[in-house]
């Protein structure tokens, strides 16, 4: 085992001294009440980080977590910024040791990830995580978030992927799909998400997604629960491993909502989006 050493080499916290009004930045695709700051959290710890004494990048052992997320300021109501801000930080600090307990803090998150590195006896370089939490749109009642996550804990690849989460700005609740469509929306959603996805991949209409490579049920396209709504379209993303193996990467393509206009309900949040 690893002698425990924890050597903070690096300790950054960095909340932007001004308001970050989204609505002036002149992008189209957002708009609205919502009002962030920006924080950015970064710690390196381990036997032999760089900035140590003799430290070389021959015998660097190090772990570095960096964690970019915004911090909501205004919302549609105080209770509803609340509750996005807590939302994010469960996404960012998804994380537990070995006992089960998740951290609470920036902080309990980075000594985990160290102490994790610090135990096993053949960890050699550097270990990274980096999660961001990005804002995609923004509108009177409808927030997206993109949540992204990449970095290296050993094994044969470095890990990364994406997924989006959409709110509800008024509440904070997250939303599904059945709460922006119409019941019965499935069958005509797969089918215009299909033609997207194969256009995304380049794939003929009579293409076995199987043959193909895919891994989709009974060879049958269905899209999943990672979406995002955006200005004129529903965003979808699979990450790497999740319909393909990982050489094939991920794939990430969009619906227009004049595609499934019959399934928006004119009453509902996205209607006014749709528009």
């Amino acid at each position: 085992m690893l002698a425990r050493v924890t050597l903070l080499a690096v300790s950054v916290l960095l909340v932007s001294g001004c308001k970050l009004e989204l609505p002036i930045l002149g992008r189209s695709n957002i708009s609205g009440p919502l009002q962030v700051e920006n924080v950015v959290f970064e710690r390196a710890g381990g036997p032999q980080c760089p900035g140590a004494t003799e430290t070389t990048p021959e015998n660097v052992r190090c772990a570095n977590l960096r964690l970019t997320y915004p911090k909501v300021l205004t919302a549609g109501s105080p209770q509803a910024a609340a509750a996005i801000n807590q939302f994010i930080q469960e996404q960012v600090l998804e994380y537990s040791d070995p006992q089960g307990k998740a951290p609470t803090t920036p902080d309990e998150f980075s000594s985990m990830f160290v102490n994790d590195y610090n135990e096993v006896p053949d960890a050699m370089g550097v270990w990274e995580m980096e999660r961001k939490v990005e804002v995609s749109f923004a509108s009177d009642h409808l927030l997206t978030l993109n949540f992204s996550e990449s970095g290296y804990t050993g094994g044969a690849h470095p890990f990364s992927g994406q997924r989006y989460f959409v709110l509800d700005l008024d509440s904070g609740k997250h939303l599904a799909l059945n709460a922006l469509l119409a019941p019965n929306y499935e069958a005509e959603l797969n089918k215009v998400g299909e033609r997207a996805f194969r256009k995304e991949r380049n794939l003929p209409e009579a293409a076995s997604l199987e043959e193909a490579g895919f891994w989709f049920a009974n060879n049958s396209f269905k899209v999943n629960t990672n979406f995002g709504v955006l200005k004129d379209s529903l965003v979808f993303n699979f990450n790497a491993y999740e319909v393909a193996p990982y050489a094939m990467g991920p794939t990430e393509f969009t619906v227009s909502y004049d595609d499934i206009k019959a399934f928006i309900p004119e009453a509902g949040l996205l209607a006014a989006v749709a528009r």
